[in-house]
């Protein structure tokens, strides 16, 4: 495959060593047949037998001296790998380019990753020594690309040398989904920031039509009220502040989704690092502080920080979550304090009962608490039992595991049911618009009228 336009291409991998052609079978028994029709025509005093050696001859010594002339005797540089970008978004591509030297056929296989796609599949030749490959990534997180089979052959097939490339790492971030919400929350508890607070002072939102007061400013005096009524007005406003975002993941396990279902179904960690990525950058966008805390071992804790560089710290380490079990899941990494009002948003499948006790302790220390479910949505459902009830396998040696995670399923309705008489909206992770009703109810909470004690 040639290389038809122009990239911007950064190192990836390089053979240390230089390659070291050797003779190709088609070279040895070119010589071994010419010289042994030859030897034959000599011995048995046939000249005509020299017709057959005579063009085997004249092609192994045109190549051995192209091959001489070229400097190949002492070995050729190794093969470069260069990638379009080291670090791509979930969903998008890559290109890779492996160069060796000009003029020689070039032959790259690798084998295929279950988290990416590869055009060629599994290789690609080119005559002009550079060979690319394009790759289109589809799960987030550590993709290794290789290891790389490369092997280079003169245009006369006389002469090839081959290596071994170690495999190469991409980082794939997760997929940069927009949140569709609300910035509204309901109680923001910084000090200036886009969210509209219940208490008044200086801000941009009308409050109330007041008196002039002194201490008041200028600035804010409402003439059209002043000169109807004659006495000096200004305009009251509320306040505008930032909170605090906690995000806690349950990494306790990774529950796969059930098999048969689509191509590339996410399992319940795919889940929670998408759903955990829209929301740090829908409140980081605004100007709110977010941390993030695993009750497992599969993501690592960030401390709590606002702007670009904490977006880039967390989709860093989410990125680098190690994808299935640790084999610690008896144990929780629990959060004992949490400030008054931090809005907290809980990634879970809710079927470890570490994780419920987790969200309910947050209720307790005064967290709004939000819960997303991240169950894969496959597992028990009705086509899930249906397609196990249709399988061919004997009725001894077929495990009903569809049915088990139907009957998982209903149990679990009943904590649900417990959170919500809890207070705790419990909403499915479905894409970017998941949380826009949840936060928005939350919002709306604050506003409501409450009861007064006698």
């Amino acid at each position: 495959m040639r290389r038809t336009d122009t990239l911007d291409l950064v190192p990836l991998s390089r053979s240390a060593a230089p390659l070291q052609p050797r003779p190709t079978p088609a070279l040895t028994r070119a010589v071994v047949a010419g010289c042994s029709v030859a030897l034959l025509a000599l011995l048995a005093g046939r000249p005509a037998l020299l017709l057959l050696a005579v063009p085997l001859l004249a092609w192994a010594a045109i190549a051995r001296a192209r091959h001489t002339a070229t400097h190949q005797d002492h070995g050729v540089p190794g093969p470069l790998v260069r990638t379009s970008a080291r670090s791509l978004t979930e969903g998008s591509g890559a290109a890779i380019e492996v160069t060796t030297v000009s003029g020689l056929l070039t032959s790259v296989t690798l084998p295929l990753s279950p988290a990416a796609d590869l055009n060629p599949p599994h290789g690609s030749l080119c005559a002009d020594g550079q060979t690319r490959f394009s790759l289109l990534a589809h799960r987030w997180g550590r993709l290794e690309v290789g290891p790389m089979h490369v092997m280079v052959l003169d245009p006369l097939a006389a002469h090839r040398a081959q290596t071994e490339l170690a495999a190469a790492a991409l980082q794939v971030i997760p997929a940069a989904s927009v949140l569709e919400a609300t910035t509204a929350v309901p109680t923001p508890i910084g000090i200036s920031g886009v969210h509209l607070s219940s208490r008044r002072g200086d801000g941009t939102a009308l409050a109330d039509v007041r008196e002039f007061r002194p201490g008041d400013r200028l600035a804010r005096i409402n003439w059209r009220v002043t000169n109807r009524t004659g006495r000096m007005h200004t305009n009251a406003t509320y306040t505008e502040q930032d909170t605090d975002v906690l995000v806690v993941t349950d990494t306790l396990a990774d529950i796969p989704p059930a098999p048969g279902v689509g191509t590339h179904p996410p399992s319940s960690l795919d889940l929670t690092i998408r759903a955990t990525t829209a929301v740090a950058r829908h409140y980081l966008s605004i100007g709110d502080r977010v941390a993030l805390h695993d009750l497992g071992y599969l993501i690592g804790p960030v401390r709590p920080g606002t702007g670009p560089r904490q977006l880039r710290v967390l989709v860093d380490v989410l990125s680098r979550a190690k994808r299935g079990s640790t084999g610690r899941t008896a144990t929780a990494r629990r959060l004992r304090s949490v400030r008054t009002g931090t809005l907290v948003v809980v990634c879970s499948p809710l079927l470890a009962p570490a994780a419920i006790e987790q969200v309910s302790t947050l209720l307790a220390l005064g967290g709004d608490v939000v819960v997303i479910d991240t169950l894969p949505p496959s597992l028990g459902s009705p086509e899930h039992v249906a397609r196990s009830a249709r399988s061919h396998e004997p009725p001894r040696a077929r495990r009903y595991w569809a049915e088990a995670w139907a009957l998982r399923r209903l149990q679990r309705e009943r904590i649900l049911r417990e959170l919500r008489e809890a207070g705790v909206p419990v909403t499915r992770w479905d894409g970017p618009g998941s949380l826009a009703p949840v936060l928005l109810s939350l919002a709306q909470m604050r506003s409501a009228p409450r009861m007064r004690r006698s």
